[in-house]
């Protein structure tokens, strides 16, 4: 019985989740009153983020991040921001812009330095195909310039139509350029699955470095 409930409780969100535009993306503001975990991990960076979306408008995000750079090991917990400042929607896609601003700190020693930060993500996307870009910037106030730069574009396309109860899968190439104090450009197909409200992905960079993304959407 309880199994019966929680089966309909997932397809519920996921009918939900779908219905408000969301399809099969980890977009930074969702519908009003849901929340979401998202991590991305990799050898030189892991990114823990949790999301509330409070209107369809503007979403609030706490998170921390860990960046391995040139000169180290660096951690960043930085709440941030996030707006849809506009969005398309046409019969069988979508497109959005957002802006995330954030201001919090930089771990050094046992103190917290002043970090902001400030994204700009725009992303088309139909049930068959997928194109992303983001543009992210950590800025640290230092005098020697350690701030992070952070460029990512995306494309994706779906070898099947799945329907919103079913298993969806995906094959996504991403190329990511970043500061020169980090690993300045990688390259990474992954595959992406998404039933219900968890999403997952696994890649293999261009080093044969391993990336793996998780999601949950409630």
């Amino acid at each position: 019985m309880f199994s019966k409930y929680l089966f309909n409780f997932l397809l519920f969100n996921s009918l939900f989740y779908i219905l408000s535009g969301n399809l099969v993306y980890a977009h930074p503001v969702a519908y009003a009153g849901s929340d979401s975990i998202m991590t991305w991990n990799s050898k030189e960076m892991s990114d823990w983020m949790y999301t509330h979306t409070f209107t369809p408008f503007y979403s609030l995000s706490a998170r921390t991040q860990r960046i391995e750079s040139k000169d180290g090991e660096r951690r960043f917990y930085i709440p941030h921001l996030n707006f849809l400042v506009k969005r398309w929607n046409e019969l069988n896609s979508q497109a959005n812009i957002y802006l995330s601003v954030g201001h919090g700190g930089e771990q050094i020693n046992r103190s917290l330095k002043d970090a902001s930060l400030i994204a700009f993500e725009t992303d088309w996307e139909s049930r068959k195909y997928y194109v992303s870009l983001r543009e992210e910037a950590i800025l640290t106030y230092t005098k020697n310039n350690k701030d992070i730069y952070m460029t990512k574009v995306r494309t994706g396309f779906a070898p099947y139509i799945a329907n919103f109860n079913e298993l969806n899968s995906w094959f996504i190439l991403e190329a990511e350029k970043k500061s020169r104090s980090i690993d300045n450009f990688t390259l990474i197909p992954y595959v992406r699955f998404f039933y219900h409200n968890v999403l997952t992905e696994f890649g293999v960079s261009q080093k044969g470095e391993t990336q793996f993304n998780f999601m949950i959407h409630y």
